[in-house]
């Protein structure tokens, strides 16, 4: 093996025949992609570094101007996505559409699996995904279960925890779960009213936000967002205490959760509410999780609690790091570290996202920027938002390769701006697109 442009020789810089390989095949496929490479000279892929200014920073997702969701724009929508795409958008018939989610689902009949960003933070974004990314999505979900022990066996209760946001992928993995792991006599799920207009209220979320911040919501307004924003939060706080009394009902029996731990929290909250205390719940209970609070404000030792009041042990627990941007998962070993597949190539930037961060004794910090070998949909190379640590050597759970470490921070987080510097950049190539 070689060493990389750090200085650290590690299994993943055999990977540059295979980055180049999917540049080569995604080069005339993805339009700002093909303009990013014009522009940068690149024409092979030899090195690690020759694939860094072809890496599209997680802002490009979100480079839509926002009058196309505001005033309904969904053909000039459709352009801006086709210019991100792998497969092309500009021919789906989205007259129908009378809302992004009506837009969305014009475009999932047509095979475009659209990925939408909460916009928690602001603006969300949108990715184009196929019925491929999809599949490779589900798998790798399974083989992360099986990888800890947990092969698909339906002789599990199930409880999606939630939240239901009627997202095509959140459904698809929330009934891979079910079908693969919840027994005949499962306990029953939450029926309640299905999530309505997901993407619009997000839509609206983000703009209410700024209308607030520069003075210009009406009252009106402001009090009709917070009257659905309550009917959501009443509607999953329903959800939730139906899934407690199903747990105190069944609670020597194994329960598989899938949840954030946000609603986990919440959930033996409400649980402890009920009279439940820690012990009296038996079954040897599961978890799978991935992301981190989303924003929430929980106690220092809140993972510890819900492991106590469910009975979940360390070996029965999947958690993950990932993204929307990526099919698979980095699962985290039993050392607490998150442990890259072989279907990633893993980048270590400093902080503009320009270069590869220093390694010190093997050990980089900096932006981290993936490569998706699995992505069919769109170009597989992102920079992301976060701030991670990455050790080259062995892990001390005996693992080989590259393991990121726990302390995983978003720049916006920080007091430091989450700015990279090719952004502007990159953005501007889709304008160049869309608007030509």
């Amino acid at each position: 093996m070689s060493a990389n442009s750090s200085g650290v020789t590690t299994r993943q810089d055999t990977r540059i025949d295979a980055l180049d390989r999917r540049f080569q095949e995604f080069r005339d496929r993805v339009p700002v992609l093909r303009q990013r490479a014009d522009a940068e000279g690149v024409t092979r892929i030899r090195t690690r570094t020759d694939m860094i200014p072809l890496l599209f920073p997680h802002t490009t997702y979100k480079s839509y101007p926002e009058s196309l969701v505001a005033k309904g724009q969904w053909p000039q929508l459709n352009r801006w996505l086709d210019s991100l795409s792998a497969h092309r958008v500009v021919d789906v018939d989205v007259s129908d559409a009378d809302d992004v989610d009506g837009w969305i689902a014009s475009l999932e009949r047509a095979g475009h699996l659209v990925s939408s960003s909460s916009g928690t933070s602001g603006k969300g974004s949108f990715l184009n995904k196929s019925a491929r990314d999809c599949e490779a999505n589900l798998q790798n979900l399974l083989d992360c279960l099986t990888g800890i022990g947990l092969p698909p066996e339906n002789t599990w209760h199930v409880i999606p925890v939630g939240p239901d946001t009627g997202q095509s992928q959140h459904v698809a993995v929330r009934q891979l779960i079910i079908d693969s792991y919840a027994r005949p006599d499962a306990l029953p799920l939450f029926e309640g009213a299905p999530p309505a207009g997901f993407h619009r209220y997000m839509a609206r979320l983000s703009a209410m936000r700024r209308a607030m911040a520069d003075g210009t919501g009406s009252p009106d307004d402001l009090a009709a967002f917070e009257a659905e924003a309550a009917g959501r939060a009443a509607e999953q706080e329903r959800r939730l205490r139906h899934y407690a009394e199903q747990v105190l009902a069944h609670r020597t029996e194994r329960i598989l959760f899938s949840s954030q731990f946000p609603q986990l929290f919440r959930l033996c909250e409400i649980l402890r509410e009920m009279g439940a205390s820690d012990g009296d719940i038996t079954g040897a209970n599961a978890l799978t999780t991935g992301g981190g609070l989303k924003g929430t404000s929980l106690p220092a030792d809140y993972q510890e609690q819900i492991f106590r009041l469910l009975n979940i042990t360390p070996n029965r627990f999947l958690h993950y790091y990932s993204m929307q941007e990526l099919n698979v998962r980095l699962p985290k070993c039993v050392e607490g570290r998150y442990h890259v597949p072989d279907e990633v190539v893993l980048f270590v930037l400093d902080k503009s996202g320009e270069s590869p961060a220093p390694a010190v004794d093997g050990v980089m910090e900096g932006r981290a920027a993936f490569f998706d070998t699995t992505v069919d949909g769109r170009w597989g190379g992102t920079i992301s938002g976060d701030r991670i640590t990455v050790d080259t050597g062995t892990c001390p759970c005996g693992g080989a390769g590259e393991t990121v470490l726990p302390d995983i921070v978003r720049y916006s987080d920080l007091a430091d701006d989450d700015k990279i510097t090719c952004a502007g950049t990159m953005d501007a190539y889709v304008r160049g697109i869309t608007e030509d």
